[in-house]
């Protein structure tokens, strides 16, 4: 997973989410950077093909935008 910042957006790039543990990490990581810093705008960058990883993703997005209510952006 990497994870950068510019021009206040949150860039996150990951290989492959492979199951709850990744999702979990996912959201440790990026809530606790958006829990400290003023982010309005996340791209995700998540190669995966796998049917269960995109369902655990769309809870994570679900989750995020429930809680920050910011704009996500996906990217394949």
């Amino acid at each position: 997973m990497n994870i950068f910042y510019n021009d206040n957006t949150l860039y996150i790039n990951m290989d492959d989410i492979a199951d709850s543990k990744d999702i979990l990490k996912l959201k440790r990581r990026v809530f606790k950077i958006l829990d400290d810093y003023s982010i309005d705008n996340i791209v995700l960058n998540i190669v995966t093909d796998n049917h269960d990883s995109k369902e655990l993703l769309n809870s994570f997005i679900d989750e995020y935008q429930r809680v920050y209510h910011g704009k996500i952006i996906m990217k394949k």
